[in-house]
């Protein structure tokens, strides 16, 4: 409270009779103090000499309106007397309420309510012993009584413009005539209301950070409850980047954390550029990720195929997360929480893989109002509904479809030759309901399809198609059995299908129908708790089935089994000091009723410590195992069934380091001994998780001959401002094959030395972003053409290779640019953005090829600049 001069005794009115105000204004214990009346037949004696005149003397401050105090939320309902709060108030010269505080709180909610009350008392100013108005200090009881009860004139919620956020805790002031003043604070519903109002017209106002200043006029009507909502619109000048908004790098989380757990939310990637605003997609921005080539999207994490590595929804798997030639992700965006990107030596809850993962993680809360966004772009059409259906019930509807179809397919198409480009379609349902039994329950539907094909002279006569489609139901259950405790039941089941056909000359379709459970009791670390863990059961089970026709090359192949993969697993975690450790086990087993089992055993361990008050030293190190395809054990396929699993030897060691101010460092180091790798038939017509391989091919019978080595270092900084937000990541790395005893080693196909990815986008004035990224990578590996011989028989030239992994394709370097434009409305909000992708039009070699008799190069060049233009509308 600021020090204020004091009057005297004479100015704490409640301690003197006749001077202590109510709350209406009269004296809550005597009446005031009249003079005695005159006796008119005694008049008074005459003074010895007349008094000097009397000084003006001091005045105390007068109260000019009896006060109409709002009740505390819940109080009436709660049958509540009412209360009496005493308060001191500084007031201003000009009478003016300048400092409240409460002498005796009551509680119940009335402190808060008479304080704020109180701020909006108007009194006469008081006057000091010259006669001049003074500031002063004086008690005052705010009264709340039952039989005075003030009526409720203006009501309504208070929310962020186009987001519809609730602000919840701010105060509202309300103007009037004469003078008058009153306040409300919102609660946490952003509910607020004005009661005992002066019939007449008022001005409400709203000025808090980091919002523009808002006023609303209201005409205030005696027996009429005005209802006046209002949206606040953030002040993008002096609003700092949000830690929503940061790239977060979380080291661990308790019990079963991972040892490098680089996580990416919905809002983070928002304005990243080269993203197209796609969650999934900004990974590939992290450390460890080398780039695949024309953007396809595979994920080819440290050094290892895209095949090694998994995807996951919620902990269940999925077949893939990219549409056609990675444009953007499989599932909607406001689905999505976050992102786990694991690149390697992650907790026994994930197997099956030698390489890493990717863990989409959608919302299990229920959102706090109905809400929905459209999204177009130069591809595709998005939409997003979720409506509330009660306070433990949501539902939701989104979808997406392509239409590069219908502007590309004119274009690419020529006499005959029909293109039909990439369409691709995406649906989800989801309902998300709390349940009684204090566990949340999430049911989610979604389906994902892909087709491209090359038409002859009629719909009915392709030449070239490809097709990829997925459906998932998925029932999940998250329970809180208490102390710490989590529980989760998920199940998740529907069909897969990939499909290729070259007209009557080559086909190719795999289908699987795949159920998957997971049960896990986990159960995390905190301040008073040194030991966490968690156990689960992990189960795949469906049938698979295979085909494959190439009529110039090999025998048509097929094949089909019912499969069994059970996986057990378990994890200890246990603090001491300043030093974690979190040493687990994970079995898994693939059965085929074929006649093919495999087992694998795969022992983990992670251990971080902390250094001084902000170092943590991070290590690891386990088994990982993956598994063969039915088609490398399939004895109709020519297949091996004597096969054990490819597995990896992981270790890692590394750093995480604030540096200064808002920049912070990690270092990882990876070191992988990869063993019993599948190899041979390399001649067989497959589907590729990337470009074709050119050659030369391994055409002996599958084996476990293959062993490889991955080791490297990836380096992240990241930097977070009040506008800005900055990210570089940094890997070297090398990885080397051998595929059979007595050939030589060689480097991977996807080997990538050094990638470099540096992002920055910028906050700028009047709701304006602007992002750039540049991208540079080392090139692939190829073999080179030495020579070509002409055969008759094929009728074709036949390219005669030299030494293997010899030469490499030109490094990658690329430059992209992201503009963004917010506009933000009362009830909606409208972002706009401009991405372009390679705007230095660098003429980068994608996939390496040859002329059609192998004289010359004839590789392909990353696309032109593709300025993509969008907008996207939430309410």
């Amino acid at each position: 409270m600021p020090v204020l001069p004091r009057l005297g005794l004479s100015a704490y009115l409640v301690l003197i009779p006749g001077f202590a105000l109510a709350q209406d204004g009269a004296p809550p214990d005597a009446s005031p103090v009249q003079p005695e009346a005159a006796a008119p037949e005694a008049a008074p004696p005459a003074p010895a000499e007349a008094p000097p005149p009397a000084a003006p003397g001091p005045r105390l401050p007068t109260l000019l309106e009896p006060p109409a105090p709002a009740w505390p939320a819940g109080a009436l309902e709660a049958g509540s007397p009412g209360a009496t709060v005493p308060l001191e108030l500084g007031l201003d010269e000009n009478g003016v309420v300048i400092a409240v505080s409460v002498v005796a709180p009551v509680g119940g909610g009335f402190d808060e309510a008479a304080t704020l009350a109180a701020r909006a008392l108007r009194f006469s100013p008081a006057v000091d012993a010259q006669g001049e108005p003074a500031p002063a200090v004086i008690r005052f009881n705010m009264r709340f009584s039952r039989e005075a009860l003030p009526v409720k004139v203006i009501e309504g919620t208070l929310r962020e413009g186009g987001t519809r956020q609730i602000l919840g805790g701010v105060v509202i002031e309300a103007l009037g005539p004469e003078g008058r003043r009153a306040f409300a604070e919102t609660d946490d519903q952003g509910r607020y209301s004005f009661v005992g109002l002066a019939p007449g017209p008022w001005q409400l106002e709203v000025k808090t950070e980091p919002y523009e200043p808002r006023t609303q006029a209201v005409t205030v009507k005696n027996g009429v409850v005005v209802g006046v909502d209002l949206y606040l619109v953030r002040d993008d000048r002096r609003v700092a980047v949000t830690a929503a908004e940061s790239i977060e790098v979380v080291d661990t989380r308790g019990a079963g954390a991972e040892l490098v757990e680089r996580r990416l939310t919905a809002e983070e990637i928002k304005y990243l550029p080269g993203s197209g605003g796609d969650v999934v997609k900004a990974v590939q921005n992290l450390p460890g990720i080398a780039r695949s080539p024309l953007g396809t999207g595979q994920l080819i994490i440290r050094g290892t195929a895209p095949e090694d590595s998994r995807f996951f929804l919620d902990g269940s798997p999925i077949p893939l997360v990219f549409h056609f030639a990675g444009l953007t992700a499989v599932l909607n965006n406001d689905l999505i929480e976050e992102v786990r990107y694991l690149p390697g030596s992650f907790s026994v809850r994930y197997g099956r893989m030698i390489g890493g993962a990717v863990d989409i993680e959608t919302k299990a809360r229920l959102p706090e109002r109905s809400n929905g966004a459209v999204s177009v772009d130069v591809y595709q059409s998005t939409f997003f509904v979720q409506q509330r259906i009660n306070d433990r019930t949501a539902i939701s509807a989104s979808g997406r479809r392509s239409y590069i179809d219908a502007v590309l397919s004119p274009l690419l198409s020529e006499g005959d030759l029909t293109v039909q480009a990439p369409r691709y379609y995406d649906a989800q349902v989801q309902v998300l309901h709390e349940g009684k039994d204090n566990a949340f329950y999430d049911v989610l539907l979604f389906l994902s399809d892909d087709e491209f094909r090359f038409l002859g002279a009629d719909e009915d006569d392709v030449l070239v198609s490809f097709a990829d489609s997925f459906t998932r139901g998925r029932v999940r259950r998250l329970g809180r059995p208490g102390d710490g405790w989590q529980h989760e039941s998920t199940v998740a089941f529907g069909p897969e299908l990939r499909e290729f056909q070259a007209g009557d000359i080559s086909s190719g379709r795999e289908e699987r129908l795949l159920v998957s459970v997971r049960d896990e009791l986990s159960r995390g670390l905190s301040p008073d708790r040194p030991l966490g863990g968690r156990v689960g059961v992990d189960l795949l089970a469906g049938k698979e089935s295979f085909s494959f026709d190439e009529a110039r090359l090999n025998e048509p192949e097929a094949g089909e089994a019912l499969q069994l993969a059970p996986a057990l697993y378990g994890e200890l975690t246990w603090r001491i000091g300043r030093l974690q450790l979190t040493p687990g086990l994970r079995t898994d087993g693939l059965l085929y009723d074929n006649g093919y089992t495999g087992w694998s055993i795969d022992p983990r361990v992670n251990a971080r410590y902390v250094l001084g008050s902000s170092t943590v030293l991070k290590a690891a190190a386990g088994r990982y195992s993956g598994t063969p395809t039915l088609r490398q054990v399939a004895p109709e396929s020519d297949g091996n069934d004597q096969l054990t699993f490819p597995s990896a030897i992981q270790t890692s060691f590394g750093f995480a380091q604030p540096l200064w101010g808002r920049v912070n460092l990690e270092v990882t180091g990876f070191y992988n001994e990869l063993s019993s790798l599948v190899v041979g038939r390399e001649d067989r017509l497959r589907f590729f998780t990337g470009p074709p391989p050119v050659g030369p091919f391994d055409t002996d019978p599958y084996a476990n001959d293959g062993v490889g080595l991955v080791c490297g270092v990836e380096g992240l900084v990241r930097y977070t401002g009040p506008s800005s937000v900055g990210l570089l990541s940094v890997t070297g790395s090398h990885s080397q094959r051998k595929d059979r005893p007595d050939e030589p080693t060689e480097l991977f196909a996807s080997d990538q030395p050094l990638i470099i990815n540096a992002l920055w986008s910028q906050k700028l004035r009047r709701n304006w972003r602007l992002g750039g990224r540049v991208r540079h990578s080392s090139g692939n590996p190829y073999t080179p053409v030495v020579n070509r011989v002409y055969d008759m028989e094929s009728r074709s030239f036949q390219p005669v290779y030299g030494e293997r992994s010899s030469e490499r394709i030109p490094a990658f370097t690329s430059i992209d640019i992201r503009i963004d434009k917010t506009y933000t409305f009362e009830k909606w909000k409208l972002e706009t953005y401009l991405d372009i992708q390679n705007a230095t039009f660098s003429q980068n070699i994608e996939v390496i090829g040859w002329t059609y008799d192998y004289a010359a190069l004839d590789p392909v060049l990353s696309n032109p600049p593709l300025p993509v233009f969008g907008f996207k509308g939430t309410w």
